[in-house]
């Protein structure tokens, strides 16, 4: 053990794969976490305990403006040089409401050591502490607009985007009624009402105080030289530093000593009907610093008690008809808080609400939980351990550990999850569940009731009195003041246009091309027939998880069958079948495996596509018949004639695609764009996107689900026949053959029917298309075709979207616009859309994008430059996943035609572009962006003062 760090504790934990080490080090208090597992995937990470004091986003802003610029690293944003230049699998940074983390990762030693490197210097060493402008680029400044004086600033219009999601101001709201006072009364990502609050001076003082060794918990994993790798962040960081007390305690707050009840208001356009859109919230938080063993119980009991389908309180609520849907929230803090949300209720049933809840837990309490039940949610539980954390899994590891080591316990007792799981299934057949429940909640005085209802025209007035305080700010600006403004605005201006010198670039960590390889990841690949059905097989490490996939081909569908199919993969699993009830149907389904996910994406090949209805599972070998008995049972003896049922399935379902129209707006768009001209774009969003939305949205509001019930009955029985089935196995190769053997048997109970295929009606549309919602910022995407500009795809267009995403779009619509993100992005089908994301713009953004051919015509690139382009699309053609995902993937490339070779090409392609290339590539872009083809999520005020739209329609439905 290197002599500058002190060993705390060191555990072999088989579900991690490996040996886990906690360190100190001596001279500064670092504490470090070491997960030695020949993890391929390297991962580093360093965190802060970050306790804001105030909502002003200090925190997030600080985050931000670390990674543009240091002390070695001298261009104004490295970060976004190594998103564009490195082959890393993860590159980012996240606040939290008391830490800050920066984590990365990279299967490329050379190309992990240097991330690793410009990640330590910006924390420690950040330029933003000398360059003011980084503070006013990234977190808030002052612009003169007309006679307003407003903000403006990435962080500033991030934050106006998460204000405008009412879940999201709900939560907040909750949150600061639980939290009154202390640390968690605060917003760490910053409330944009008070974002221009916080001063340069501050900022600094915040960097000052928690951005030290003293303060740092540091994360490394994988196949490394851990010796090396401590040796040298002694020598590069750490010694550099003394150890101090960076006062990061967090701020308690007074308990109530009693539970409290409130109400509170959220915002509601004026062309939507407020009856039954109220939220409602009953809040617990029961400790302080809870065990590993208290967090662990309370996901379990946020498994048992609302997120699973027949949750005891969601199905209790559901029964009763209160709501769309019922959801839950935990912290990620040190306190234990539980919070159960109904979503879109009539305000009269609140009360009901609150004795629906209150009665489910005083009746576990009183007579416990179904020990079957019990069962399956362990089982549930153990599957997700053995499945591991995905392709992320070490990060994953890493966030879980902080749960309790930022709070001073040791994080190993966090990490070991198997002993605490077996602890909790001694724990069945006892009254433990029964006393939890009266700990954690019923004895609870510590709670929060709560009513949120809808206010019409709220945001709008509240922005109108935004307008005239703006007004009034600008009036009493002196002469001299406002010229120093305008004065800033054109510094930061310049800032932004000056591009980086070459000495700057010199300074930034480089690959070369002969680092990496010109193959990809080789996925085991064997074909078969089984029972007259086309299987393949992957013989992978997938740690005793045998992987199912089916994959109906539904070419014989028309138009609206497909919509109804895609409400048959919502409703399957979630509805009672001939055997057994919904509670019934789900334990079962946990007692026989890991669950079932249905899916129905449309796989896109060179000529065509086809639409699936694609079912995923996975079990351990002992599970595998019970869990195959279990779909067939879902399949085809499902009582789809539960009209209740199936409204409750709607209703939820328009529920969550509602809420990804602020989270997910930029990827909407770029999806809907396409719609105008690629037909299997237009079959995907009829499954899968607006069409669908507001398919059901049709149906909820037609109320007749005897007509649902009927054409569910009938898709079912022309989807699931094995004419039209391909499947797929990916297992340890010891088991494949049992696990062939167990498919063969479930397949004889098919139906085998054979259909021809449809012909869907597909026009090109040239309607530009604006969504409107309550937003205080928007997400807006320009497209086109390739085959209509006359060219054909090859892999150099991975390296243009590249180019223009990182050295253009960001840029201009991101750094100077104000935007959070911005890109461009080209399928090897010929589609190109490009997309913002909670953007302040619109006609600007549309004039950036309709700038790209002139940036291209122009681009001025070095070889150094170039080859940073190349190498940071690499991983485009060689994605890193974790074993069952390898094995889908290959899955969906044996569906749709593609084959390593052809991969293989492209990448050739992409490796040999040159700037001559990506010029040539100016009039595609000229010619795609003048199809005109508009689509933009936002304000609907916003969106018709530029008539750019030719259709308007409102997502509140």
């Amino acid at each position: 053990m290197n002599k500058h760090y002190k060993l705390i504790d060191k555990r072999n934990i088989p579900e991690l794969h490996g040996e886990v080490s906690f360190l100190k080090h001596i001279k500064t208090g670092a504490e470090l976490l070491l997960l030695d597992n020949k993890n391929h995937n390297k991962t580093f990470a360093i965190g802060f305990k970050t306790p804001p004091e105030d909502s002003t986003g200090v925190a997030h802003i600080v985050e931000h403006c670390t990674l543009s610029g240091s002390r070695k690293y001298k261009t104004k944003e490295p970060f976004m040089d190594m998103v564009a230049s490195s082959v890393q699998t993860f590159l980012n940074a996240m606040t939290y409401p008391d830490k800050t983390l920066y984590p990365i990762s990279s299967r490329n030693d050379k190309d992990f050591r240097q991330l690793m490197d410009v990640y330590l210097d910006a924390v420690f060493y950040p330029e933003m502490r000398e360059n003011e402008k980084i503070f006013y680029q990234e977190g808030w400044h002052p612009e003169i607009e007309e006679d307003r004086l407003i903000a403006n600033g990435v962080v500033y219009n991030e934050m106006k985007g998460v204000y405008s999601d009412p879940a999201n101001r709900v939560s907040d709201m909750v949150r600061e009624k639980l939290h009154p006072s202390g640390t968690y009364s605060h917003d760490s990502g910053g409330n944009p009402d008070y974002i221009p609050d916080l001063t340069f001076d501050d900022f600094l003082d915040f960097h000052s105080r928690y951005y030290r060794p003293s303060n740092s918990y540091i994360f490394l994993a994988g196949d490394m030289d851990f010796e090396e790798r401590l040796a040298y962040l002694d020598e590069a960081y750490l010694s550099a530093f003394d150890a101090i007390d960076p006062e990061s305690e967090i701020a308690g707050h007074s308990m109530y000593d009693s539970p409290k009840e409130f109400t509170g208001t959220y915002d509601l356009s004026e062309d939507e009907d407020p009856e039954g859109k109220s939220y409602f919230a009953l809040s617990f938080s029961s400790k302080v610093d809870p065990t590993p063993e208290e967090l662990l119980l309370r996901s379990f009991f946020q498994e048992l008690l609302v997120e699973s389908e027949n949750g005891l309180i969601k199905k209790r609520l559901r029964n009763a008809g209160i709501g769309e849907d019922v959801y839950s929230e935990l912290s990620a803090s040190n306190t234990w808080d539980f919070t159960i949300f109904c979503y879109h209720a009539k305000k009269e049933r609140y009360e009901d609400f609150r004795r629906i809840v209150m009665e489910a837990l005083e009746d576990v309490a009183k007579n416990g939980i179904d020990e079957e039940v019990l069962k399956a949610t362990l089982e549930k539980f153990e599957f997700t351990v053995r499945r591991g954390g995905g392709a992320h899994a070490d990060l994953i590891q890493y966030i879980g550990a902080l749960n309790t080591w930022l709070y001073g316990q040791n994080p190993l007792d966090g990490l070991e999850l198997s002993p605490k799981l077996e602890a909790l299934r001694e724990k069945i057949g006892t009254d433990f569940f029964q006393e939890a429940v009266k700990e954690f909640f019923l004895d609870v005085p510590h709670r929060v009731a709560m009513r949120i209802d809808p206010e019409i025209g709220k945001e709008k007035r509240l922005e109108e009195k935004r307008r005239e305080k703006q007004k009034a700010a600008y009036a009493a600006l002196s002469d001299s003041k406002r010229e120093e403004i305008a004065a800033l605005a054109c510094d930061l201006k310049d800032y932004q246009e000056a591009p980086d010198s070459e000495e700057a670039k010199a300074t930034i960590p480089k690959l070369e091309l002969s680092d990496l390889s010109k193959k990809i990841t080789s996925i085991p690949r064997n074909v078969t027939e089984l029972s007259g059905i086309t299987l393949t097989t992957n013989p992978l490490n997938t740690n005793g998880i045998i992987y199912t996939n089916w994959a109906f081909d539904m070419k014989h569908l028309d138009l609206e069958e497909l919509a109804y199919a895609s409400i048959l993969s919502d409703v399957l699993g979630k509805i009672s079948t001939e055997h057994y009830t919904e509670s019934e149907l789900e334990t079962e389904t946990f007692l026989s495996g890991g669950g079932f996910t249905f899916d129905t994406p449309v796989e896109q090949m060179e000529e065509g596509y086809v639409p699936y209805f694609f079912i995923s599972t996975g079990a351990l070998p002992r599970q595998q018949a019970r869990g195959y008995a279990v779909l067939e049972e879902m399949l085809s003896k499902s009582k789809l004639h539960d009209k209740g049922r199936l409204k409750t399935i709607l209703e939820t379902m328009k529920a969550d695609m509602a809420s990804s129209f602020l989270q997910s707006g930029h990827s909407i768009v770029s999806n809907r764009v396409r719609v105008h001209y690629s037909e299997a774009a237009f079959v995907d969003d009829a499954l899968n996107g607006l069409d669908f939305y507001f398919f059901v949205c049709n149906l909820i509001e037609k109320g007749d689900y005897q007509s649902v019930a009927d054409k569910l009955e009938k898709v079912a029985k022309k989807t699931f026949t094995t004419s039209r089935l391909t499947a797929n196995l990916i297992a340890d190769e010891e088991e494949i053959l049992m696990a062939e053997a167990a498919l063969a048997d479930h397949l004889h109970h098919f139906d085998q029917a054979v259909y021809d295929n449809s012909v869907i009606s597909f026009e090109k549309s040239d309607l530009n298309e604006a969504f409107t919602l309550n937003s205080m910022v928007n997400y807006v995407s320009k497209g086109g075709s390739l085959k209509e500009a006359g060219y054909e795809y090859n892999g150099k267009l991975v390296v243009l979207a590249n180019v223009l995403s990182n050295l253009f779009l960001h840029k201009e619509i991101r750094a100077k616009g104000g935007a959070y993100g911005a890109g461009i992005r080209i399928t090897r089908f010929g589609d190109v859309a490009t997309y913002s994301y909670r953007d302040p713009q619109v006609e600007k953004t549309i004039d950036v994008y309709d700038h790209m051919a002139d940036f291209l015509k122009d681009l001025s690139l070095s070889e150094r430059d170039l080859t940073d382009m190349i190498i940071g699309v690499m991983n485009a053609f060689d994605p890193h996943l974790a074993p069952s995902a390898y094995g889908v993937l290959d899955f969906k490339r044996f569906l749709n035609g593609t084959t390593t070779e052809a991969i293989e090409k492209r990448k050739a392609e992409a490796m040999t572009t040159t700037v001559d290339d990506l010029r040539g590539f100016s009039d595609l872009i000229r010619k795609t962006m003048a199809q005109n083809n508009l689509v933009a999520i936002g304000d609907a005020e916003r969106l018709k003062s530029g008539e750019l739209f030719d259709v308007y329609r409102s997502l509140k439905q």
